[in-house]
């Protein structure tokens, strides 16, 4: 039966699948999200945004930055943004997918954000054709079962809900493509298609390419297991050594982006956790099995590790049961498919296997990111039950029904889901019904083989056609269940905040500007503001210790300009601040503009990127218990004196878990409140509330007042005392007026200062190594002062050029060329041969 089989699907292959079953495949999940985006408003059928969490708060600032950051020529890899950081690096982690380029093309007539959304929808149609285009070259012929198992994979929960991570989408629409070319290296010893994939897939995210090359060394094991003895090209230590050989190679050609973006994340805060917290199991397993019933809807994040996008339609549960008990499939096909199965199943359940598949980095916020390759694998066992149907009985078809019945009656009833059980098993019994009536046509129709192809043909479709509604409906379901965010908010605020620049004439060259009160995570960016805030997985340990120490709003991936006070305002530069007139700001800052929704100041106290102060810093290290006392040791150090008065107050409150403070600040005094302890998550300071969201809610700025002045904050939290700083407007003018004597400009990397005497040029840029700074031509060592760059000078004018060299960018630059070349000579080799052989 094995060579008539063989016989068979080779005469198929020649016909293949139509063009139209991919332009379909690629058109129906294109419609779905369409449709779902309409439903829940999204522009232009309204005014809200498709793109949540990372894709509001992270992708249009980044491609907003990366247009920008192009425009600057040789220099782009650099930005001085959010206080200096390794652009490249951040590229080689969210950006260098080819189809970036396609969304700067579409920024041109059409603003970032519908630019991006319009990417994700090419992507998730070329995700459907994908699947459909592995499942045609399996089982050529059967346009029907190509498109909707391609569906399936586009609208699978975890598309629908993680598409807002744009970069993902290229790894999950090569999967399937990849497996078929590991296939094809293990059955016929043809390795280039698969090391170019696999590079191009490293080189697009090396996040989830460590995901795909994990799989790709766990798929290879299991397809050389099952694969039959005769049928192997070559001995297994030939294809073993072939197979290595084209995964380094393919590691290799995406050395440019490969080695620049692990030097930039080995620099973060996470990398110090990487590969922690190795034991216990996250969520419920009857709960996580239970992902896979009708009524499982997708989530965009949870605080959740166990939780899972893991439905990819009903019918793969039936193609389960009846993929077990096919005869025409080889048991040990069946084994090494469970095998796959049950191991990254148990990826979502055991903590251990759960690093292992995150790249040894636990992943917050958006858990399980790797199911998609379990998708895939269900799938393709769906994909194998299907094409080897034909023959099958309906005794066996039935009893593939039972057991998939069987498993969502356990899984409903461990799960306490009776709902989804109902549901699901419904659907499973009219999918059956349509398999089953077409194999007792077919076999009353024995003797007319004609009929029994159309017969089968029209089962095909109808089954074909209830798959895709199921899964559409699912689709827009658990589209308009996922939330949005107002996008004409923030290009309304984008077009004020361009207004308020240019009519202030704001100077964004020497001094930065920052927005109060953001909407979303990185809006200086989006905006193009010189600010301090950013929201990047590539934020370095650096970064994100000053930033903590001298008490702005942060966690490990981010920070943002709350928790700033006047102090820090001065020594970053930051002249002017847009404040959404939600909130009053109690400053000296002067208001020099407003529009509908911001209020602009000017900090009169701001300094320039460079400014000269005590080599002394140097000695001074930024410790204490709390951010006043930070600031009051860089102030001794920098300067020579401190500033702040600092004493303990004690809260008022008589009731558990609210603290109540009554702070009298005099006129001309400015006061700022430490609140140890938990981050509370709501204070109000004389009435007026703000969030833990955006701000951070230890660190109070109470204001400046006219006259003397009672604030009164209440706060929820335990601690009952807080720490009290205050100083007079008059006594930090005295430290302006000092630093901003010798001050130096900084343009495209390049100023000049006068040093009365010796001493540090103090850079308020993050402090990198890989940063290059030659003062009059010479090549200098900077130094670190507490994560900001300083420099020496002896007294006199200097020339002082900064530049920065990008690490890792230039070895793996040469390891892709050398690649490329050893794999072009390798090709140009064996076409040679191929020619000679054919003339001989």
């Amino acid at each position: 039966m094995r060579p008539i089989r063989i016989q068979k699907a080779e005469k198929n292959k020649k016909k293949g699948n139509r063009g139209w079953i991919y332009l379909l495949a690629f058109l129906f999940p294109v419609l779905i999200f369409t449709l779902g985006f309409a439903l829940k408003g999204v522009y232009p059928f309204g005014e809200n945004s498709a793109l949540v969490v990372d894709g509001v708060h992270q992708y249009t600032a980044f491609y907003r930055e990366l247009s920008e950051q192009l425009g600057k020529g040789a220099g782009w890899t650099w930005s001085a943004h959010a206080m200096g950081y390794n652009f490249y690096g951040l590229f080689c982690y969210y950006l260098c997918s080819p189809f970036s380029f396609l969304i700067l093309l579409f920024m041109k007539f059409m603003y970032v954000n519908e630019a991006v959304t319009a990417v994700i929808l090419i992507k998730a149609g070329l995700c459907s054709v994908s699947m459909a285009w592995y499942s045609g070259k399996k089982y050529p012929g059967r346009g029907s079962m190509a498109v909707s198992l391609g569906c399936m994979y586009a609208l699978s929960n975890f598309l629908i809900g993680y598409y807002s991570n744009v970069m993902w989408l290229d790894c999950i629409m090569l999967l399937p493509v990849l497996a078929y070319l590991i296939e094809q290296l293990v059955h016929t010893g043809k390795w280039r298609g698969y090391c170019l994939l696999l590079g191009y897939c490293i080189l697009t995210s090396y996040y989830m390419g460590f995901m795909l090359c994990t799989f790709a060394a766990f798929y290879y094991l299991a397809e050389l297991a099952a694969a039959e003895s005769g049928r192997r090209p070559e001995k297994i230590r030939f294809s073993l050594l072939k197979f290595a050989g084209a995964s380094v190679s393919g590691a290799g050609l995406a050395g440019i982006t490969l080695i620049p973006g692990i030097a930039a994340v080995s620099r973060t805060a996470a990398a110090e956790e990487a590969g922690t917290g190795l034991s216990g199991v996250y969520g419920d397993i009857w709960k996580q099995l239970g992902a896979l019933f009708e009524d499982s809807l997708s989530f965009v994040k949870s605080g959740d590790q166990g939780d899972v996008n893991l439905y990819c339609g009903c019918a793969v549960l039936l193609f389960a049961g009846i993929y077990f008990l096919n005869k025409e499939i080889r048991t040990a096909e069946k084994i090494v498919t469970v095998i796959l199965i049950v191991l990254y199943f148990a990826g979502i359940h055991i903590t251990a296997l759960n690093l292992l598949f995150h790249g040894l980095h636990k992943p917050v916020g958006i858990p399980n990111r790797f199911v998609f390759i379990l998708i895939f694998l269900l799938l393709k066992m769906s994909c194998d039950a299907w094409g080897n149907v034909k023959n099958e009985s309906t005794g066996r078809i039935f009893a593939g029904l039972i057991a998939a019945e069987g498993f969502c009656i356990v899984v409903g009833i461990k799960s306490g889901n009776i709902w989804g059980l109902l549901l699901t098993a419904g659907v499973l019994a009219v999918f059956f019904l349509v398999m089953w009536t077409e194999r007792c046509i077919c076999r009353k129709l024995s003797g007319h083989a004609f009929c029994c192809v159309e017969i089968r043909k029209l089962g095909c479709l109808v089954l074909a056609v209830l798959i895709l509604a199921e899964t559409g409906i699912h689709g827009i379901v658990s589209i308009t269940d996922n939330g949005t965010a107002n996008r004409d908010i923030y290009v309304e605020s984008e077009q004020e905040v361009c207004g308020l620049l240019e009519s202030a004439g704001v100077d964004q060259v020497d001094y930065r500007a920052a927005i109060v009160n953001p909407l979303v995570r990185n809006e200086e960016m989006l905006y193009q503001l010189n600010g301090i805030s950013m929201y990047s997985s590539t934020n370095t340990e650096v970064m994100w210790d000053f930033v903590k120490n001298m008490g702005f709003e942060n966690l490990e991936n981010r920070f943002q300009y709350a928790g700033s006070t006047e102090v820090t305002d001065m020594l970053l530069g930051i002249r002017y601040l847009f404040c959404r007139n939600t909130r009053k700001l109690h400053t000296v800052y002067k208001k020099i503009g407003e529009s509908q929704s911001f209020d602009l100041y000017e900090n009169p106290r701001a300094l320039k990127a460079g400014y000269m102060v005590s080599d002394s810093v140097l000695d001074y290290a930024m410790e204490g218990t709390d951010p006043l006392e930070v600031q009051n040791r860089l102030l001794s150090g920098i300067a020579g004196k401190r500033l702040y008065k600092m004493q303990t107050v004690s809260s008022e409150a008589v009731w558990a878990g609210t603290a109540d403070f009554d702070i009298s600040l005099k006129k001309g005094e400015h006061g700022y409140l430490y609140i140890p302890g938990t981050e509370p998550e709501t204070v109000t300071i004389n009435g007026q509330e703000q969030k833990s969201d955006y701000w951070n809610n230890n660190f109070l700025d109470l204001g400046t007042y006219d006259t003397d002045t009672v604030v009164h904050v209440t706060a929820e939290t335990g601690m009952q005392e807080a720490v009290l700083g205050t100083y007079r407007e008059s006594d930090l003018d005295e430290i302006y007026e000092m630093l901003s004597s010798r001050q130096m400009d900084l343009k495209n990397g390049k100023g000049t200062i006068a040093a009365a005497k010796d001493g540090m040029l103090l850079l308020s840029i993050f402090y990198d190594p890989d940063m290059q700074i030659y003062v009059d031509g010479k090549k200098v060592n900077g130094k670190s002062i507490q994560g900001l760059t300083g420099v020496k000078l002896s007294a006199g004018t200097h020339t002082v050029t900064v530049k920065y060299r990008t690490p890792g960018l230039q070895t793996g630059a040469v390891l892709s060329i050398l690649i490329a070349g050893i794999l072009g000579i390798l090709w140009y080799i064996s076409r040679r041969k191929t020619g000679i052989s054919g003339r001989l």
